[in-house]
């Protein structure tokens, strides 16, 4: 296999895992087998259902027979998508939106106070 011919994005990763095992000549459920899942996780990883974590993506690939720059080039990709996934989680988690509304609250709260005081000297 050509390394430049399987580049691939972390949008990318299920259609061209799906596409690897059909060029490989492979049923779902040979891959899932040989990748120790369900036939049905493998369904969805390859629709794109569910994101594949980096032992999911090794898993399928040594089961392919995947390896080699090809291999390292999904690798990457799915390592990259895991960093963002728990990136986001993280930013949720810490109610980063939250606490930003908080500080419009208090930011806005001082021109009330404002507006009433000068009300009440009129």
């Amino acid at each position: 296999m050509e390394p430049a011919r399987y580049r691939v994005t972390r949008d990318e990763i299920a259609s061209a895992l799906r596409k690897l095992r059909e060029e490989a000549g492979l049923t779902g459920e040979t891959v899932a087998r040989r990748a120790g899942m369900s036939p049905g996780k493998l369904s969805k990883v390859e629709n794109g259902r569910t994101k594949p974590t980096v032992q999911d993506v090794d898993r399928i690939l040594t089961a392919i027979g995947v390896f080699g720059e090809v291999k390292d080039e999904f690798l990457n990709a799915a390592r990259i998508a895991a960093t963002e996934e728990k990136a986001w989680r993280l930013y949720r988690r810490l109610g980063l939106p939250k606490h930003q509304a908080e500080i419009r609250a208090i930011e806005v709260f001082p021109a009330r106070l404002i507006r009433v005081v000068g009300h009440s000297r009129a």
